[in-house]
């Protein structure tokens, strides 16, 4: 018999065809989480210019001397037999138009076929308001970002920031953020006078 494949060839082709689908989709869509730094891996080194540009490091410290403000601050990696984390501190001053301290991160690649719908953090500090900053793809202006407000304490907790409740910065931008278009991601000290003191040991997309 020629020109007619067997019945169980034809199963066998159609049964390792859906498990390669399955196994495609599996590294796509059923992707839960987006791991952005848990600490594990670390090159030992924080970037200190002010501009961070073209920067090989995880994390870019920046305060508002980059637009003439006077806020001072630091980053610094603390580790210890619990836990690794980044702690930023400093004084915010909004003097001479400033008024933040930041340090941020690139993230240069998303699971293909999923969309991620909020940011996960794990923090403590000094009982202030603090934000989380997005930067996408479709932003340009260095004042053009969205923000979504937080509080710590003194106990490490758990933070869930939706993505729908990030707020624009600024009016000539997309009103709402995917999660795949995001360039860049910034914890950020912002907008009154204070002292910022923030320790993150975790950062996820969920």
């Amino acid at each position: 018999m020629t020109g007619h494949a067997h019945p169980l060839d034809k199963f066998k082709l159609i049964r390792f065809t859906f498990v390669l689908i399955l196994l495609a989709y599996g590294k796509s869509g059923f992707t839960e989480t987006m791991v952005i730094d848990d600490m594990e891996i670390f090159n030992g080194q924080v970037e200190k210019e002010e501009f961070c540009e073209n920067t090989s490091t995880k994390w870019c410290f920046v305060s508002d001397k980059v637009m003439g403000g006077v806020s001072e601050g630091s980053l610094e990696l603390i580790k210890n037999d619990a836990t690794t984390y980044y702690k930023m501190k400093g004084n915010v001053s909004t003097k001479n138009n400033g008024g933040f301290l930041q340090f941020r991160t690139e993230l240069n690649s998303h699971p293909s076929g999923k969309l991620f719908k909020g940011v996960r953090i794990k923090v403590r500090g000094n009982n202030e308001e603090y934000a989380i900053h997005l930067r996408t793809k479709y932003l340009f202006l260095p004042w053009q970002y969205y923000e979504s407000k937080f509080k710590v304490s003194d106990d490490w907790q758990t933070i869930e920031l939706p993505l729908k409740d990030f707020k624009k910065s600024n009016f000539y931008q997309p009103s709402s953020v995917s999660s795949i278009d995001i360039k860049t991601l910034g914890v950020v000290a912002i907008g009154r006078d204070f002292q910022a003191d923030i320790d993150l040991s975790y950062i996820e997309l969920y």
